[in-house]
């Protein structure tokens, strides 16, 4: 026997039994764009007792902060969370910002609304739901040796660097190559409303970009706020919420840090001249187009 209110059980019961299901396929046609299914009579529960909503069901003014992994979406979420909810205390935990800012896609089957429009972050390639896209880019070869240290962080082995270059790992389930990901949103298919964010020039001065952020997403701030921003998501305040709260993020080891400086120009002294000239090859034309040569 528990203490627990009968509702909070069945809460409990519903996610188990959604993790089980989620990755099942729905019907072909179903108007779900995110091909994840869940049975009608869960989805009716889950939404009867928490007020969720399936994360296919969007507004048209939604914004989506999008990125390939390691181009700074953790450290733009922590700013955004900041400069749209007013975060400030040294005290909040990253799941707050997680559940104000969720991710979108089939590991995030439900979400609540919290704000008018709602922010997402995604790591995917364009979608034709993605009308509002803040695409956030970071020098390619900067990328590919901070994801190195990342994924040998969370699988504790070596990293095939020039496998990796080209977007490989077995991990990804696919070909999943920062050329790729950076042309498709360059190219824009769908026409979204985007504004492109440089990793570079926001660590080199963060408040223009913010400022450009607020124009983009209609938000009025001023500087005390978007300063408040910048100091609630530093590096210094960013690595004490993780030492002291954790970042909650279930496959990241307790003994290594998340939070990272993210050094610019780190490829010049980790990035192997021969692995360099193979992701050259690859990625030249896409750097040269964003102003990375």
């Amino acid at each position: 026997m528990n203490d627990y209110p009968p509702n909070v059980v069945l809460e409990e019961d519903l996610k188990s039994k959604i993790r089980t299901e989620v990755s099942v396929p729905g019907p072909a046609g179903d108007g779900n764009p995110n091909n994840v299914y869940i049975q009608e009579d869960l989805d009716a529960k889950v939404r009867a007792l928490t007020h969720l909503l399936p994360n296919h069901q969007l507004e048209p003014n939604d914004v989506f902060i999008v990125g390939y992994m390691k181009s700074g979406t953790t450290w733009f979420r922590n700013l955004a969370a900041s400069v749209i909810y007013g975060l400030d205390s040294p005290h909040i935990p990253f799941a707050v910002v997680w559940e104000l800012i969720p991710n979108h896609g089939p590991t995030k089957p439900y979400y609540k609304r919290y704000h008018d429009p709602m922010y997402f972050k995604v790591h995917d390639f364009p979608r034709p739901q993605y009308q509002r896209v803040v695409f956030l880019v970071r020098d390619g070869r900067d990328v590919v040796v901070s994801l190195a240290h990342h994924l040998q962080n969370v699988y504790k082995q070596e990293i095939d660097l020039l496998q990796l270059t080209k977007g490989k790992y077995s991990r990804f389930g696919g070909k999943y190559a920062w050329y790729d990901h950076a042309a498709a949103w360059l190219a824009n298919p769908f026409q979204a409303e985007m504004m492109t964010i440089k990793f570079e020039n926001l660590k080199n001065d963060p408040i223009p970009e913010l400022r450009r952020f607020c124009e983009f997403v209609r938000l009025e701030r001023d500087d005390a706020a978007l300063a408040n921003a910048v100091k609630f998501a530093s590096f210094e305040n960013m690595r004490d919420r993780e030492e002291r709260l954790g970042m909650d993020y279930r496959t990241w080891p307790k003994d290594r840090h998340f939070v990272r400086k993210g050094q610019v120009g780190s490829h010049k002294n980790e990035m192997p001249p021969e692995i360099l000239e193979v992701f050259l090859r690859k990625a030249g034309g896409t750097l040269r187009q964003l102003g990375y040569m």
